[in-house]
């Protein structure tokens, strides 16, 4: 059986090092499939460019060609994975975590991302001016890809980091800093 994972009593939640760990392990795989796609690009594109046309060998040049523009649509995905953990890593060195109960709310409807209702538990009172505030309200959990990945556990017991900034949104996680979603605010 699992232990629960206390709340990290530090400054900021990426100083928590099971979150920190968790960050860097996602962080570091999405740049290194980035990086490796960006290669097989950049090579693509060069052998597209300058490839061999002489004794009729076109047909390297034209797949090259083909498969370069096939790769650049590729690299959109890993891209805007490393985007988006970039922004959970700024949120998550502006403010430590707090103890929150998050519920899944299928009957409200949000533009884009996944209806939830956050209320913030212990320490509600530095919530801070970001989407999650003293009081329960909903909002829409979002990740990088279309689907939110949404479990039971984390409508249990989870942990939410709320930045000082309003422009930027809260980061909600299971319990240990495992599986992050950003929560905006719904207009």
């Amino acid at each position: 059986m699992k232990t629960q994972a206390p709340l990290p009593m530090t400054k900021y939640a990426f100083d928590d090092p099971g979150t920190r760990e968790a960050w860097t392990k996602g962080f570091r795989v999405t740049l290194v499939n980035f990086l490796v796609r960006a290669v097989i690009w950049v090579g693509l594109l060069i052998t597209a460019m300058v490839g061999p046309d002489r004794d009729g060998s076109q047909v390297v040049t034209g797949l090259a060609a083909f498969l370069s523009m096939v790769t650049a649509f590729l690299l959109i995905r890993p891209a805007r994975k490393l985007q988006w953990q970039l922004l959970v890593a700024r949120v998550l060195k502006s403010g430590p975590w707090r103890g929150c109960t998050a519920v899944r709310r299928p009957d409200v409807k949000v533009p884009s991302g996944l209806p939830v209702e956050v209320s913030a538990g212990a320490g509600g009172d530095d919530a801070g001016d970001g989407p999650v505030g003293k009081e329960s309200r909903v909002l829409s959990a979002r990740t990088w890809r279309r689907r939110v990945p949404w479990s039971e556990e984390a409508a249990q017991e989870s942990w939410v980091v709320t930045s000082e900034d309003p422009r930027l949104p809260s980061v909600l996680a299971r319990r240990g800093g495992f599986d992050p979603v950003t929560l905006h605010r719904v207009r």
